[in-house]
Order: structure tokens, then sequence, then C-alpha cells
């Protein structure tokens, strides 16, 4: 864990100092601030990663006419030679594309350990077992004995930045004396209820632009596949120009008297038959992990009030949680706008995507 806590506590210790210039340095403002900056600077680093994962993101949606075709061509084809070989052209048609499948996992890699280590330098400036004037003695992280001190010292609105829900009363006796539990959860539970909405907020937001993004996809695929039947493009479901006739995409063949469907292409699966293919596993994975999502969307919320309870989050943590969803609910917002201009939703060179986090 000294792993993730030293770069987070250098980070804060940073900011801590460039504070102490404007605002007393053992003050609660300082040390807030500090917290609030960690942030800042972990979102800004995160921030051209955050927009390419977006904007991959929506750009895959533009492949999903090409991914269709590619399923279908191999639908009946199930040799491993055949499997490498469609798994190669959806290769390139990322690459040619300039998309990167996995573009939306490095922003998770990175904010996972800097929670770990936030939490493990924050637990460790007042750690369980150790007295405040033990744990004052010693450095944390990249912070000196005198940085410890000074945070143990800090405070908002009278109650301590180390606190927790649970601390024990001869703890909180000698971090602030007078101090009762009733003032830490005055605080507390109002923080950690409010960082659980903002967390709920952010993860109905993205599951509601999935629903937006998977029904888009799935119009561009059937626009695509009435293109194909009826010989020329489609738009609002009537198929533009055939032979310069404007004929209705969903009432079959251009000839009046020809009523009978084309027959499959060799490979093609017959109606109602299902191919274990690299477009249909990708499909139910998709499906899985909406739902998955949408499991998390209700209980990740209740996440920072249990740890608040059962994990002694202090309430520096709490303002790190509510800071950090309050930055992702209005970078979602600006990016959103950004890619409604680049690749709007009506166009069909840019549909939504598949997924935002």
């Amino acid at each position: 864990m000294d792993l993730f806590a030293y770069p987070v506590s250098f980070v804060m210790k940073f900011w801590h100092w460039m504070l102490s210039f404007v605002v007393d340095p053992d003050s609660g403002i300082a040390w807030v601030g500090s917290v609030i900056l960690l942030v800042v600077t972990v979102r800004l680093i995160l921030l051209r990663s955050m927009w390419r994962q977006q904007y991959s993101m929506r750009k895959m949606a533009q492949l999903a006419p090409k991914m269709k075709e590619l399923q279908n061509k191999y639908s009946g084809r199930k040799t491993p030679e055949d499997r490498q070989e469609q798994a190669k052209e959806m290769q390139a048609l990322y690459s040619d594309a300039g998309v990167n499948p996995a573009a939306g996992c490095l922003p998770l890699l990175v904010q996972i350990p800097v929670f770990l280590g936030l939490y493990h330098v924050l637990l460790n400036f007042s750690p369980p077992g150790k007295t405040l004037e033990e744990a004052s003695a010693e450095g944390n992280g990249a912070f000196g004995p005198e940085q410890v001190a000074s945070f143990l010292n800090a405070e908002i609105f009278g109650v301590p930045l180390a606190s927790y829900i649970r601390m024990p009363q001869e703890v909180m006796d000698s971090l602030h004396p007078g101090l009762v539990r009733g003032d830490i959860l005055a605080l507390a539970v109002p923080l950690f209820v409010l960082a659980g909405i903002a967390t709920f907020i952010n993860m109905w937001n993205s599951f509601r632009r999935q629903k937006a993004a998977k029904a888009a996809e799935q119009k561009a695929l059937a626009e695509a596949e009435a293109e194909e039947r009826a010989g020329g493009p489609v738009v609002d479901g009537e198929v533009v120009e055939i032979d310069g006739e404007v004929v209705d995409a969903g009432s079959g063949p251009a000839d009046p008297g020809d009523t009978d469907r084309a027959p499959a292409r060799p490979g093609e699966p017959k109606p109602g038959e299902k191919s274990p293919d690299l477009g249909s596993m990708a499909e139910q994975m998709t499906e899985s992990m909406n739902q998955s999502m949408k499991i998390m969307m209700y209980l990740f919320p209740f996440f920072p009030i249990v740890g608040a309870y059962f994990f002694n989050f202090p309430i520096a943590i709490g303002l790190y949680w509510l800071t950090n969803n309050i930055w992702t609910a209005v970078q979602s917002h600006i990016f959103m706008e950004k890619l409604e201009k680049e690749l709007p939703m009506s166009s069909r060179e840019g549909l939504p995507p598949s997924a935002f986090m």
C-alpha cells in the first residue's frame, strides 16, 4: 500500500506547501484545499485519456454496420483459422478508424490506486491502535511528523478532518477536547450521503447514455441492412433512389412481382439460427456488462456510506469522494457538448458511443 500512498502524499504535501503561502498551514482550509487540489491534479493528468476514451467509444459506434457485415461474413465459418482471421479484420477496422477498444481502462486503473493511496494516507494520520501523540511523532508517506501534527489539528466546521464516525471517545478527547460523536455525525452523515448521491447521479447518467447509444446503434444497423436489401441508401426508413424511383425500404424488392426473399448468401445463418461467432459473443458480453452496470448503479452509491461506518473513512475521504464526483459530472457534461458538435448523434458519421464513463 505504501507504493500508492507515497506519491499521493507527495502531491498533497506539495499543494499544502503552496497553500501555506496564502493561508495558515495548520488551518482546515489549507488541508481541505490540498485534498481538493489532489483531485484536480489527478483528473487533469487523466483528462486527455478520458477524452480519448469517450471519443474512441463514440467512434466505435460508426463501425457497427461494418462489424455486422464482418459478423455475417464469418457466421458459417467456425474453424480456429477463421476466428483468427476475423479477429485480424476486426483489429484492422479499429486501427483504420483510430479506435482503441481498451482506451477506457487507463482512467480506472489510475483512479483506483489513487483512492487506495489516499485512504491509506488519511487513515495513517491517526492509525487505530496508536495514540495521537504517537501518531504525531511519526511520518506518514511524504509527510514528516510536523505535517502529521498539523493535519491532526486541522478542522472543518469545528470537526477534525482526521475524525471518523466510530472513533473511540478517548481519541476524540485527545484530538479535540469537548468533541462528541454527535459533532462528527452532523458533518459525516450529510457529507457521505451527498457523496453517494453524486455517485448515483453520475452512474445513472452513464447508464442512460448507454441505453440511448445502443438504440442509435441498432437503428444504424437496421438502416444498413435495409440499404443492403433494397439496393440504395435509406433515409428515415425510405430508399432515396433505386433506378430513379423512390421505394420504401420495408416494402420489399423494387420489382412488385418479386415477393420472395432473396436467398441467403453462402455462409449466412438461416432465420432463427444463432452462430457463436465473435460478433454475437461481443453482443452477449455487452449485454452482460450492461446488466452488471445496472446493478452497480444501485449498489455502488452506498459504498461511501458503508465505508464511513465500517471502514472508518475519515471526513477527508468524504471530501475527496464528493469533489471527485462533482468533477466527473462537470467533465462529462463538457465532453458531451463537445462530442455533440464534432460527432452529432443525428449523423451517420457520428453515432453515440456504446459506453460512457
